[in-house]
């Protein structure tokens, strides 16, 4: 079966989608949504059979089963929700929706209408990611104790704080290393919402430390799972195909993370099976994420709505 799909936005994530969409034989991309020039002249040169088009409701006129957002955040919420009115089934890149009241909103309204929903938590499908996890969830760690996180970009995305950008990849994992509820959380942030850092205790007890940054003096992307048995860490800008446990290398057998995530939605559209990470942990991770922004007052960038959305 050969999925026709519909991406919305093209800018620096975006074309790594498309990228990864003309490459997937399961997928056949029929539109390309992008309200810039610069941005669909991107589009067709990546995917030069497909319809470029302004606007979601152009995209969704040429007729589509599925269709991939990759907009700045404050826009997802709302053509998420235009796309599953349409009949698509949706994946939206991560944050969900910026707010708690929209993220519970599309998942309500995805599973209302039975459509598969997923959000792009992209390193829930990285194979080191996912050793760590099979790691921690068979024991070798010993009983869970910790979990700690640094993240840190270069100039990195500004379409939104550090907290919203960058957040959602380190609460993704945490859910999945625990996903008991988060009993206390605390965060604290620099100017302009940057550095952010936050603490959290879990009910299980397990305690988590995240730092966030986009306007880091280096790269950074790295995480640290302590258990009573052996510490566990993950580097990914050092060593992306392997896990380092009690001072032991584990390799990895290496796949780009996208096309693993690009892959198994396309599959949950054919067979329609749940995503891995379905709308429901999107509204886990945007209700830690604006539990932060509440403490520490680190507040979404401002600005005129995304053109996509405002249409």
């Amino acid at each position: 079966m050969t999925i026709r799909v519909a991406l919305v936005g093209c800018g620096t994530w975006g074309r790594n989608l498309l990228r990864v969409l003309v490459a997937s034989p399961g997928a056949r991309v029929v539109a390309v949504a992008e309200p810039t020039p610069a941005g669909r002249a991107r589009a067709a040169a990546l995917a030069p059979e497909a319809s470029i088009v302004p606007s979601l409701d152009d995209a969704l006129a040429c007729g589509v089963d599925a269709v991939l957002i990759a907009t700045p955040p404050y826009s997802h919420a709302g053509l998420v929700l235009r796309a599953l009115a349409a009949g698509a089934d949706v994946f939206v890149e991560k944050p969900l929706a910026m707010r708690v009241v929209d993220a519970e909103r599309c998942a309500a309204r995805a599973a209302a209408l039975g459509r598969i929903a997923m959000v792009g938590h992209l390193l829930r499908y990285h194979p080191a990611v996912e050793r760590l996890l099979e790691l921690a969830h068979d024991g070798a760690l010993g009983h869970l104790l910790g979990l700690e996180a640094g993240r840190g970009s270069i100039d990195g995305d500004r379409s939104a704080s550090a907290l919203w950008t960058l957040g959602p990849h380190d609460f993704s994992v945490l859910h999945a290393l625990d996903p008991s509820p988060i009993a206390g959380l605390s965060a604290r942030s620099g100017p302009g919402g940057d550095p952010v850092v936050i603490e959290a205790e879990l009910t299980s007890g397990l305690a988590a430390s995240v730092t966030l940054s986009r306007a880091s003096t280096v790269k950074e992307r790295r995480l640290r799972v302590v258990g009573t048995a052996a510490t566990a860490v993950f580097d990914d800008v050092r060593a992306p195909d392997r896990v380092l446990v009690a001072g032991a290398e584990i390799s990895v057998a290496w796949r780009e993370p996208l096309m693993v995530e690009v892959e198994h939605f396309l599959r949950c559209v054919e067979h329609r099976s749940q995503p891995l990470t379905p709308f429901g942990d999107g509204v886990t991770v945007v209700r830690a994420l604006a539990q932060a922004e509440e403490t520490c007052g680190a507040l979404p960038a401002s600005g005129a709505a995304d053109e996509l959305a405002a249409q």
